[in-house]
């Protein structure tokens, strides 16, 4: 093995394209696979920035961001048991302790166990725009990435490797931008938590989800090594 490759990850960019995906497809800002006899998602507004006073204290739904099956994602650290990923966001500022911006929560659900699906999901009153995606389905290309330099050892940092994507993507590195490399550990077990899922501002394709995270960065969402529904973490950069 190279020094190189002992720097490589895979990654899977998701490629978004505009689309009409249903609840049944792998997708960002479509409908999601939510069954009728389940609580939607809530935030209860306790860390919406005041940036928006008429949001401070007030509750809010979460809005259905991102959807991934397992058939086409099986890159994804998926529990058993389980076959599909959701994602959502709190389409409002937060001014949390380790982000500023939405709020996310994840789903990790058996799509099979859902036989009636809910009738309508709640759309919040107030939305900041920049957080709100597009509807998009997912043209996927899976490839090799190597670490940014900031990740690298310092006899490394100047070696001429390919650019760590800033486009959404499932694994690889992440793309460093206003902070520097930050290591996160599990506050459950105290195991490393590695990025996941990384949601970006700016797509390779130039096809944009039209949402944006903090100066044009990304939302990067990081799980524990050992279980993923340990408590993960938000990162903007």
């Amino acid at each position: 093995m190279s020094i190189k490759d002992e720097w490589a990850r895979p990654a899977v960019l998701l490629n978004p394209a505009a689309g009409e995906p249903t609840d049944a497809d792998s997708h960002i800002g479509g409908p999601m696979l939510w069954p009728i006899d389940e609580p939607w998602p809530w935030c209860d507004g306790t860390r919406h920035d005041d940036l928006n006073p008429t949001a401070v204290g007030v509750r809010m739904p979460f809005v259905g961001a991102v959807q991934l099956y397992q058939r086409d994602f099986p890159e994804l650290p998926f529990p058993a048991g389980t076959d599909l990923l959701q994602v959502f966001l709190c389409t409002l500022h937060h001014n949390l302790d380790d982000c500023f911006g939405p709020d996310v929560r994840l789903v990790w659900r058996d799509s099979t166990t859902v036989i009636e699906l809910i009738e309508e999901e709640p759309e919040p009153s107030v939305q900041e725009e920049l957080y709100v995606p597009t509807v998009n389905v997912l043209e996927p290309i899976r490839f090799t990435e190597y670490a940014h330099p900031f990740d690298r050892p310092e006899e490394l940092e100047d070696e001429d490797w390919p650019e760590t994507s800033a486009g959404t993507k499932i694994g690889g590195w992440t793309p460093w931008w206003q902070t520097g490399p930050v290591t996160f550990t599990c506050p459950e077990c105290g195991s490393e938590q590695r990025q996941m899922l990384s949601l970006g501002t700016r797509e390779p394709s130039g096809e944009n989800v039209e949402w944006a995270f903090g100066r044009e960065g990304n939302l990067n969402i990081l799980t524990c090594e050992k279980d993923v529904r340990h408590p993960f973490r938000k990162h903007v950069d």
